[in-house]
């Protein structure tokens, strides 16, 4: 038996009237189909995608409606200053960036320097008495507070388990930058390790990014999008990072994006 057998096209020409009875018969076949197709059955069509697309993407389009609840999150932050100027505030950032601050300007009512960013009050004010004592640099507790959401969500099953778990996600990537930042600062960890780190969740996101582009088509509800700008923001950054920087140069970075991220996430929870 031939199990590897290859079969080539003959060289003989096709009769006219057979190849008319080919052309008939797709025809049928097709316009058939366009005529039994109900309005409810989906269209399917490739898309163009610049990465693969890994298969577990379906999802189950069961409508429902929930309710979840978006916890209240607090951050204590070092403020080295508060201006009235965008353009002051931005002055003295700078000069704090170079000695290894994050130097991020937060805006409220006034623009205010932010230097670092702690999860508890006590850790910040420990920090806050070690900058005046070890460097005379002066600075004040500032408080980030999001406060607790109710929100009914209605879509298809699959639509909102991927936007719960992206609040979530969204969450869990500003406390392990805010994590990192102290254990860079503690040099209990190298600049590779750091950025390794960083990339991993970075795969992550991406996924859930991934999940969210695929779920909710345009045009999407305003939350929804700036959630995935939020995993774009976060990608970009640990993209745009070198193990070959300084140990103080990366640490400068990781504070300033803890900060950018609970400001995008402020942004995020205010649209809601």
């Amino acid at each position: 038996m031939q199990t590897n057998k290859r079969v080539y096209p003959s060289e003989r020409k096709p009769s006219k009237w057979l190849s008319y009875l080919l052309l008939f018969l797709s025809a049928v076949v097709i316009f058939s189909g366009l005529a039994s197709r109900r309005a409810d059955q989906p269209t399917i069509e490739p898309l163009a995608t610049a990465t693969p697309v890994p298969l577990e993407d379906g999802f189950d389009e069961t409508r429902e409606t929930r309710e979840i609840t978006l916890g209240r999150c607090s951050w204590h932050a070092l403020q080295l200053g508060a201006f009235e100027q965008e353009s002051s505030a931005n002055e003295l950032a700078s000069q704090y960036q170079k000695r290894g601050a994050a130097g991020f300007v937060w805006q409220d009512s006034r623009y205010r320097v932010l230097a670092a960013v702690y999860p508890l009050r006590e850790d910040a004010q420990r920090v806050r008495e070690q900058l005046n004592e070890r460097h005379s640099v002066d600075s004040y507790l500032y408080e980030i507070t999001l406060p607790e959401i109710h929100l009914r969500l209605g879509g298809m099953k699959g639509q909102l388990d991927i936007l719960e778990a992206g609040f979530l996600h969204a969450e869990d990537a500003v406390a392990g930058l805010q994590e990192l930042s102290v254990i860079l600062d503690r040099q209990e960890i190298s600049n590779e390790e750091a950025i390794a780190r960083l990339m991993n969740q970075k795969e992550q996101l991406d996924l859930v990014a991934l999940r969210l582009q695929q779920r909710f088509t345009q045009p999407r509800n305003a939350a929804v999008q700036q959630l995935i700008d939020f995993f774009r923001d976060y990608s970009a950054f640990v993209e745009s990072l070198n193990a070959s920087d300084s140990s103080a140069a990366l640490g400068q970075r990781v504070k300033y994006q803890t900060l950018r991220s609970i400001r995008l996430l402020w942004q995020l929870r205010d649209s809601l």
